[in-house]
């Protein structure tokens, strides 16, 4: 093979390596700094979320969490409590399912709190095929130190389905 018909070959494969490491570094860098955008609503306003409008009803801190069936209550873990957040969603899609793991509690510095999985029973659990046009209540329960108790932001609920800002949902 001569000289001239190398360099012509070699030039776009080096080309194409450089772009393809530029991408991969740029991938890498935007997953490590990537910060959620959040925008805060006023005190009972709702999210709209995959074809459901969820509101926040109540934010209440609890050392115990009881059961609905008169079962022994659940403790959290030392130096923590609970935080049971109520919520009413109406869904307006008979398309679109709600995700009942699509929330999660927003602290200070942008800590977050997923729903917890408990062994008590509740009375108002998240249901995906929430009736089309009805109003439903449902709990999600969160363990968060007792240090960040007083200092909760609010409920941010998640809807990879599009770019927009993640809504946070507060209280009255």
């Amino acid at each position: 093979m001569s000289r001239l018909r190398m360099r012509r070959i070699l030039f776009p494969v080096a080309a194409f390596a450089a772009v393809a490491i530029y991408v991969i570094w740029w991938v890498t860098y935007a997953g490590i700094h990537y910060e959620p955008r959040y925008s805060i609503r006023p005190p009972g306003a709702a999210a709209e979320v995959r074809g459901t409008s969820i509101r926040l009803v109540s934010l209440v801190r609890s050392d115990q969490l009881a059961d609905a069936k008169g079962g022994p209550p659940e403790l959290p873990y030392p130096g923590a409590v609970w935080v049971v957040a109520e919520f009413e969603s109406l869904r307006h899609d008979p398309v679109e399912k709600l995700s009942c793991s699509s929330t999660t509690l927003l602290g200070p510095q942008g800590r977050l709190w997923n729903p917890e999985m408990f062994r008590v029973e509740r009375l108002k659990e998240c249901q995906t095929d929430n009736p089309v046009g009805q109003v439903v209540r449902y709990e999600s329960i969160y363990m968060v130190p007792a240090r960040y108790a007083d200092q909760l932001i609010g409920i941010a609920v998640t809807d990879r389905s599009t770019a927009a800002r993640t809504p946070v949902l507060r209280v009255t």
